[in-house]
This record gives structure tokens, sequence and C-alpha cells, in this order.
């Protein structure tokens, strides 16, 4: 995965807010087509082959942040005037999230091993030894890989004394759990959509921003800007990511426009107690194992990949849809919102008849600093009686709905436990053998990102600052 910091997603950062700024100025159709020439000057430094190029991928970018499906919209001779105007006149369609830009792919060769100049021609040479398929050889005293053996299995690249051998990835692909991410025929990105389950993993990997989510931010500043009726239900991953605490989040978030602010944290201690009480029930029935059903990114790799797994998982909704269920209950005449980590939540809501939005925290951030609104001078706001459900904040971490499980467990301390921490390659193979031989346990709590929902591709803060900033009221 790449740095959080990268001038790929400082820059887009500004281009999502230059956008914000001409929204509610109310000059988006008459800025818009100018913005590319304007964040690119003649005089900035490019890293593409011409400023022209680097001016095309802002105007791929604004379209991705308007909410354009840019694989089936893209039309060179419409201007971004025309796109921004059938935004605002009508909200996009919410499916797929995920698109590419063609333009942006530079066509990465096939993954890859080779050995550099550092190799000394040892005598162990474990590298020979070890692999599998005598795909490497020796000539003028130096390994040398044939392409046509090779089968990737990198076991030479984890025995090289000198680290001598390189492994070359092709990010998206490496990233990608499920083999959703693949060459098309021109020799460029594509997605299989019928693969994807919107783990975001592909676009935070990718060096040259390829691979994009569609924002869902415009039909929610829209709302914002009518001054509707909103509810910002926010994910417990929030706390962290900006610089303040979650009670001065709270206070920016109003001032945004949002009429009132739910934690979700309180709809994950409904998700708790009804997990609990599944687990138990399935234990007194013998009945086996069960996994959690928060991670809106797992449940699409059960839908779509390991499916013996769907009578498995808890019946549970997400903490989300609970939130959102109580939002609807207390609160029927406002729009709920949710605010969250990850693009997987983006696909959830729009099979969630009680959410009305979603946007992520990098989108977030864009509209604070279009609002210029500071975080961190914010007055804190009332939080209100949190004691029920302070704890379920922790679902925003590895171990946390687990942890919170337990703690409504009438038998606590005789539940097995086990945590996938991350959903790579690798996890996915060990769940596959589960369908044969079952782990073990009682409950197994699934994390699609590694370290939980702070580090989902939609937060803007690394994840071990985030944990740091955490619980500082």
């Amino acid at each position: 995965m790449l740095e959080i910091n990268n001038q790929y997603t400082l820059f887009k950062r500004q281009i999502d807010t230059e956008v914000l700024k001409s929204f509610f100025n109310g000059t988006l159709e008459e800025d818009v087509d100018k913005l590319p020439i304007k964040l690119v000057p003649k005089s900035k430094n490019t890293s593409r082959c011409c400023i022209y190029k680097e001016r095309a991928m802002v105007r791929y970018r604004i379209m991705e942040f308007l909410g354009i499906n840019i694989e089936k919209d893209d039309d060179e001779y419409k201007p971004l005037s025309e796109y921004a105007r059938a935004v605002l006149n009508e909200d996009p369609e919410e499916l797929p999230v995920l698109t590419t830009i063609s333009a942006g792919c530079y066509g990465c060769p096939p993954e890859q091993y080779r050995i550099s100049d550092a190799c000394r021609g040892c005598f162990a040479r474990p590298c020979t030894v070890n692999c599998p398929k005598d795909a490497i050889v020796f000539i003028d005293g130096k390994a040398h890989i044939i392409e046509e053996k090779c089968i990737k299995c990198g076991k030479c690249y984890g025995v090289c004394p000198y680290h001598a051998v390189l492994h070359l990835p092709v990010p998206c692909e490496a990233a990608c759990p499920v083999g959703a991410v693949h060459k098309n025929e021109e020799g460029v990105v594509g997605i299989d959509h019928d693969k994807c389950i919107s783990c975001g993993k592909c676009t935070m990997s990718c060096p040259f921003g390829a691979i994009a989510e569609r924002s869902g931010i415009m039909p929610v500043v829209k709302m914002l800007k009518r001054k509707e009726k909103t509810i910002a239900m926010i994910a417990p991953s929030i706390e962290g990511q900006f610089p303040g605490t979650l009670s001065q989040i709270k206070s920016a978030l109003l001032k945004v426009g949002f009429s009132k602010v739910m934690e979700v944290a309180r709809g994950a201690e409904v998700t708790s107690v009804t997990e609990a009480k599944e687990v138990e029930e399935r234990i007194e029935n013998n009945e086996g194992y069960m996994t959690t059903s928060c991670c809106p990114a797992y449940m699409g790799l059960i839908n779509k990949h390991l499916t013996f797994l769907k009578p498995i998982h808890s019946t549970a909704r997400t903490p989300m849809g609970y939130t959102a269920e109580i939002a609807q209950k207390e609160f029927p005449e406002y729009k709920r919102i949710f605010i969250g980590p990850c693009l997987a939540k983006r696909v959830e809501g729009a099979y969630t008849p009680e959410v009305d939005g979603v946007i992520n925290y990098s989108e977030l951030a864009a509209l604070f600093l279009a609002l210029d609104i500071d975080v961190v001078t914010q007055e804190k706001a009332d939080l209100g009686d949190t004691s029920v459900y302070k704890d379920c904040r922790n679902f925003a971490i590895t171990g946390g709905v687990a942890s919170c499980v337990l703690c409504r467990a009438e038998n606590k301390d005789k539940l097995r436990t086990l945590k996938i921490d991350g959903l790579d390659k690798k996890n996915v193979m060990l769940m596959r053998t589960w369908a044969k031989k079952p782990p073990e346990v009682d409950l197994v709590e699934v994390m699609c990102c590694e370290g939980g929902c702070i580090a989902g591709p939609g937060t803007i803060t690394k994840p071990s600052l985030a944990m740091r900033m955490r619980g500082r009221e």
C-alpha cells in the first residue's frame, strides 16, 4: 500500500476543495472548466509527460469527485460545466463505486522478480537450492532468472543473504485479494465488478491514481446548501482522523450545516448485543463458529467468493444499519448521512433504505477546508450520555468488535475468538480452508483493513497516529 501522505492524495484533496468552494459560492458551472488550468499553471513542474496530460488528469479527478462513472460516461468533447450542470440537477447513479481512468494508467509490466547488481555469486547459492522450478542459473558468476520457468513464488527473494533479488509487483493487482483487478484488451487497468468486493485496496495502491472512487459528496452538499434537516452519522473510526477531539469534530459538523450528529457507536452497541446472543445460541445448539457481520467488504467476499460462509456469519445488522434505523425512528423527517472510512460503506449505503448518503473522511476534510473550518479551534459540543456504548468506539480497531461482543455475552470467559486482521490473498486462502477444516473457535472477527477501520481507504491519518489521537476527550 502507498504511504497515506503522498503527492497524489494531497493534490486530489486540493482539487476536491476547489470544486467545493465553487459549489458553495454558486459558481461551479462557471469555474469548473478553468480549474485544470488554475491548478496546473504553466509554471508548475509536472510529474507526467507534459502539462496538458497533467491538466487532463485534473479533469478526470473533477469528474470522479462529481460522481461521474468515467468508464461509462467519458466524452472528451463534453465540457466539465455540462457534467457539473447535470450533477447539480440530478444525482448520478450510486453504483458501481469504483471507476478507472485509462489515461492515468501506465500499463505496468507483469509482476516479476529480477536479480540486481548486489548479487555476489556466493557459494551457498540458496536461491538456486530453494527454487522449485530450476529457474535460476548462474552466468559469469551472477544469478539470472529464466522468466519462462519462474512461477513468482518469491522463495529466492526470501533467502538471498545480499537482498539481491528484487520483487517488482503490479501494485493494484497485488493488493486486490480476490483477483478483480486486471489488464484489459488495451493493456490498461480494468475492474471485474462481478468479483470486486469494494475493499478499496486498489485505490490505495496505484501510484498513478488510475483507479478512483466515484465520490458521493455532491448529493450531500446539495442537501446542506438547501439547509435540509440532516443527521451526520459518524463512524467510530472518525476519532483520531482530525486534529481535534470527538466533541470538536461534532461541533465542526454542526458548523458545516448538519442539523444533528449521531455516533454510529450507538448502533454498534445493538450489533454487539445481537451478536453476543447469536454466538451463545450457536454454542448451545452445537452449530459451530460464527463470524461477525460488520465489515461490508467481508460481506462482499462471502457473497461473491466464499459462499459457504453465508450461513455462518451473524445476521445482525451493521452499526451503520442499526444507527440509521434508530435515527429514522427518532427523527423521521431528517435525511441520514453516514460519514465513514471506506468505499465499501458506499455500497452498503446504496442497499440500505434508511441511509440517504455516504461520504468518507477525505471528502469531509475537503469540505472543512472549503468552508474554512478548523476542527481543533471549535468549542467542544455535548456528546450526551455515551456510557452504554462508549466501548463500542473500539469497533474501529482490530479486536474491538470481538471485545464488545464478549463484554455483552453471559459466558464471555468461555468464548474462544479468532481475529482476521486484513483481507489479503493469504487470509482469503486461509479462510477457504475453513470449508473442510473449520477453525476451533466460537467467534471470528473479520476486518478487511489491517489494523481495522482506522486504516480504511477513505481515511486521512496514519493508523499509528490515529491510535495516539483517539480517546483524548
